[in-house]
């Protein structure tokens, strides 16, 4: 038996030691066989005040697994950005995804997610999620797309917060978020649950919009907290995340507005 456990032993450590070799040696890339509405990627052109955006996503659900891809190029004046607002889907203790959503005084609206980019046939694995197994995503897209299949397909209680920015930092956000897309459409990367996640990257994007660094805290780890955290910075009043949350969650107003056509305008009915 000591002989068999010293085998085992020897055994479990060579395979360690060439998983370790393999997620050092694996790349990231901009090259695999994605899911059908992760395939394009999204870059922005900057021209004085106006930003174009490629490949919007602007997908037609009937149910999370039947929907139509379609997409467009957005094409949005930094002058007339006057909000931002963080969006929370938040599931288990913990996890929560968090969303970026921009609006502007013509009217029009687009939503940054940072996701993991599926390939075709696989699904959110914690162990992978946290050791190269996907690369990380930036979604640009309408919120009849990106939020409201979490509210109206998904079911998910999403909440949705007006961040108290200037304008100015709102402009800068969003050109900062244009120089990340642009990034990671040149030079892929991978996908980090702990380091390089949504609420991580949204963090770093502050952090150069107010020049300050990013002081540790632990809810950087648990993206449940983006709540906590933001009205730690002042970005949202409240006392507590119960209480925000009661007041912010989006998701009744999205189901009684169904397939209304005003659907953004339906879920900030009572913000």
């Amino acid at each position: 038996m000591k002989y068999l456990a010293i085998s085992l032993a020897y055994i479990l450590g060579g395979l360690l030691i060439f998983y370790c070799l393999f997620l050092l040696f694996t790349k990231p890339s901009n090259n695999r066989d994605w899911v059908k509405d992760m395939k394009a990627l999204s870059g922005a052109t900057v021209s004085g005040d106006v930003v174009i955006i490629d490949n919007v996503r602007n997908s037609k659900y009937r149910s999370t697994t039947d929907f139509d891809v379609e997409y467009y190029q957005g094409e949005y004046s930094i002058d007339k950005l006057k909000k931002v607002y963080l969006v929370t889907d938040p599931f288990g203790k913990l996890a929560s995804h968090t969303m970026l959503s921009f609006e502007f005084s013509d009217g029009k609206r687009v939503v940054m997610s940072v996701e993991i980019r599926k390939e075709v046939g696989e699904t959110f694995e914690n162990f992978k999620g946290m050791f190269r197994g996907y690369e990380l995503y930036y979604v640009w897209a309408d919120e009849n797309d990106v939020i409201k299949t979490r509210t109206n397909y998904r079911l998910d209680n999403v909440y949705m917060y007006e961040l108290d920015m200037a304008e100015e930092n709102v402009q800068k956000l969003f050109i900062e978020a244009m120089h990340r897309t642009n990034q990671l459409k040149e030079t892929p990367e991978f996908y980090n649950l702990l380091i390089n996640n949504c609420t991580t990257n949204i963090a770093k994007m502050l952090q150069l919009v107010y020049d300050k660094p990013i002081i540790v805290d632990w809810r950087y780890l648990a993206p449940a907290y983006a709540e906590g955290l933001s009205m730690k910075y002042g970005l949202i009043k409240g006392s507590s995340i119960d209480e925000v949350r009661m007041n912010h969650n989006i998701s009744p107003s999205a189901l009684r507005c169904g397939d209304c056509d005003n659907y953004s305008e339906a879920i900030r009915e009572n913000l």
